[in-house]
């Protein structure tokens, strides 16, 4: 009766090893699967970090036009000469109302250096706004991987404790009959032990990148994020360092920005040596002068030829006061040029050679991380197809295999317990190493700048 009972359980054990995980694996949590692409399209919509340096790109645009544009013109409004005795605006000649008007206008090209600078600079912004796109699409994969690996985990976990768990109803019906040793039974529950442990660690890992993905997402703590699909196809990768190399030299945002820095600040290079030049300071100005006042006739006394003594009235004459009109330049003359403008040109060169140090720096991590990455992927590729092509089925026929003899008294319990461990060990590797792979393409894409799988 007890052999008939093992027969039976063993039967189960198999129908259950080859058809309960896969109907675990299709099992749906919080409603549907997520869509890699969709993820990314509302990343690169909703993610906080991503529209502040848009926000910030959108602010250096402005700058051009400022720094192209002149100086605002001064206006000036006042009085000239204006007797303090009476404050009357006839009594003296140069007394008048004037209006100002000022401009500083620099010598031609340095409006426009200026603004040369300011568009590579707001070209820079962009490129940093970039670098910060494709490290967010990173970040989306890489955590869209990993809860790929989590859920498969989790199931490859969950059925193995399911046999685990029959395992220990066998060996304790086996040991409870004198057919089995005490020591299986606790083999059993101590692996079982180990199980459950894995998934409440698999769980807890679970949480935390769900909780980075709501992140990345911009959702709400309480928003449901569900399961990636349980299968996905190994993306197909062919390309070779060297066209790597040449998509990165052309698209990577981070080398681009250096460009257009270096582009801004020879620009400002140019500028600093038009500072030697004096600016020009327009003035022109408008004096309103009172009419002089008509005055009394003047008496004056006289004599007649008869030689009596008359008064005469001399009339005054009225005397209109033009208006004036002036007109001055003035130059702003560099005259501490040794401490200043001398300063300014080695700063900028100075500058500039920083600039071409850290391009020629940046390439060479380019190709290293490139080549490093290409060779993971070239490793990563061949194992995820030993793990799915070899590894596991003949680890799956080893286990079935033990199975069989454990079944007829061939091999003992714990030869029996090795060979599903070891299956349950080579299914979490052939995930992980595809997740891996998954995650690598996504870093040699943040790498070279341009989206390619």
């Amino acid at each position: 009766m007890a052999r008939k009972l093992a027969a039976f359980a063993f039967f189960s054990l198999i129908v259950l090893f080859h058809t309960g995980y896969a109907s675990s694996l299709f099992a749906q949590s919080e409603g549907g699967t997520l869509d890699l692409n969709q993820l990314i399209e509302e990343a690169l919509q909703n993610n906080p970090g991503l529209k502040a340096a848009w926000a910030k790109v959108d602010a250096y645009r402005e700058i051009p036009s400022q720094v192209g544009s002149l100086e605002d013109p001064r206006v000036s409004l006042g009085v000239q000469n204006l007797a303090t005795d009476d404050f009357d605006f006839n009594n003296i000649e140069m007394t008048m109302k004037v209006i100002e008007l000022s401009q500083e206008v620099p010598l031609p090209g340095i409006l426009s250096l200026k603004k040369e600078a300011a568009i590579h600079e707001a070209h820079a912004m962009e490129k940093k706004a970039k670098e910060l796109e494709f490290t967010l699409i990173k970040k989306v994969k890489q955590a869209y991987y990993d809860l790929y690996y989590i859920r498969n985990a989790i199931a490859v976990t969950e059925d193995n404790k399911n046999l685990l768990e029959m395992f220990v109803a066998i060996t304790e019906t086996r040991y409870s009959v004198g057919k089995g040793i005490q020591q299986d039974v606790l083999k059993a529950q101590v692996e079982l032990s180990k199980m459950i442990e894995k998934l409440i660690d698999f769980e807890q890992k679970k949480a935390s990148v769900k909780a980075e993905m709501r992140a990345l997402l911009s959702r709400p703590p309480e928003a449901a994020i569900p399961d990636p699909p349980p299968d996905i196809e190994k993306t197909a990768f062919t390309h070779t360092v060297e066209d790597l190399q040449n998509i990165a030299m052309e698209f990577n945002p981070v080398l681009k920005d250096l460009e257009s820095v270096l582009k801004s600040r020879e620009s400002e290079y140019r500028l600093a040596k038009k500072e030697y030049f004096p600016s020009l300071m327009l003035t022109a100005s408008y004096g309103q002068r009172e009419d002089a006042k008509k005055s009394q006739p003047m008496m004056a006394t006289g004599r007649t030829m008869e030689g009596e003594s008359v008064e005469v009235e001399i009339p005054t004459e009225d005397r209109d006061r033009s208006d004036t009109f002036s007109f001055m330049v003035g130059f702003k003359v560099p005259l501490w040029f040794h401490s200043k403008q001398n300063r300014k040109i080695k700063e900028t060169l100075s500058l500039i050679s920083e600039t071409k140090s850290h391009q020629e720096e940046l390439k060479n991590e380019i190709y290293f991380t490139i080549k490093d990455i290409w060779e993971k992927e070239r490793r990563g590729s061949k194992l995820v197809n030993l793990y799915q092509n070899e590894i596991i089925p003949q680890a799956r026929a080893s286990l079935d295999s033990a199975m069989a003899g454990y079944e007829v008294g061939s091999i003992d319990f714990l030869a029996l317990l090795d060979s599903q461990i070891t299956l349950f060990d080579y299914q979490l590797s052939y995930y992980q190493v595809l997740a891996d792979y998954e995650k690598d393409l996504a870093e040699i894409e943040a790498v070279v700048g341009k989206r390619l799988f």
